[in-house]
């Protein structure tokens, strides 16, 4: 049985470098980007781990730096050490892939597509009608569904066997977070996707106004 069919299914958070983004470390950290270098003179410790870490593949910043918070949880409630690492990487976002995972198995991804990218997950989802654009691209069958269209900042990718019914939430085609003992998705994992779709500008909030994109 593979180690991540006995993780608690349980919303996890991971964090990574785009794949094409190499850390040289040395007195100074260059980062070689698709849009260039980019040198950080003396960055301490805490990021200097982070990025150790991240060049690796999805991790836990919370391996970094105990008690990291998640994306709901208020910047009045972060730790000392958490505040002046998610500081450092702020200028970094754009180099950085968001993960959500069902305890050890990912589940979507958000990752930047240009040098302006940024991603700031709301910590409460709008609620309200949600729903998938019309212009997004979604991947052939026989694929994992990928959500982008012209011009974005980001890109949505959707991974295993989960990802067919969490594209049905993101479509607003199921709206009820209400658990059941045989609930596929927890609720917690829903509503952290549906964040995160907001942050990557791939959901419209429907009103009597029509629709727009937030």
């Amino acid at each position: 049985m593979r180690i991540d069919r006995l993780a608690a299914r349980e919303l996890g958070e991971f964090w990574s470098l785009r794949e094409d983004v190499t850390v040289l470390f040395g007195r100074s950290t260059v980062l070689r980007t698709p849009w260039g270098e980019l040198r950080l003179e003396r960055p301490g410790p805490l990021l200097r781990e982070a990025l150790h870490r991240m060049q690796l593949g999805p991790v836990s910043l919370a391996n970094v730096v105990p008690g990291f918070p998640g994306y709901d949880v208020p910047e009045t409630e972060w730790n000392d050490a958490s505040r002046e690492l998610l500081t450092a990487l702020a200028p970094l976002q754009h180099l950085i892939v968001r993960h959500i995972a069902i305890g050890a198995s990912p589940l979507l991804s958000v990752v930047p597509l240009s040098p302006r990218a940024t991603f700031h997950p709301p910590p409460v989802a709008p609620g309200g009608d949600l729903r998938v654009p019309r212009d997004v691209v979604l991947r052939g069958p026989g694929s994992d569904p990928v959500l982008a269209y012209a011009g974005c900042d980001h890109r949505v990718e959707l991974h295993g066997p989960d990802a067919p019914r969490l594209l049905l939430h993101l479509r607003g085609v199921n709206d009820d977070f209400r658990s059941s003992p045989d609930a596929t998705l927890p609720s917690s994992v829903v509503r952290a996707a549906r964040a995160y779709a907001v942050a990557a500008g791939m959901l419209f909030a429907a009103d009597l106004k029509g629709a727009a994109r937030l």
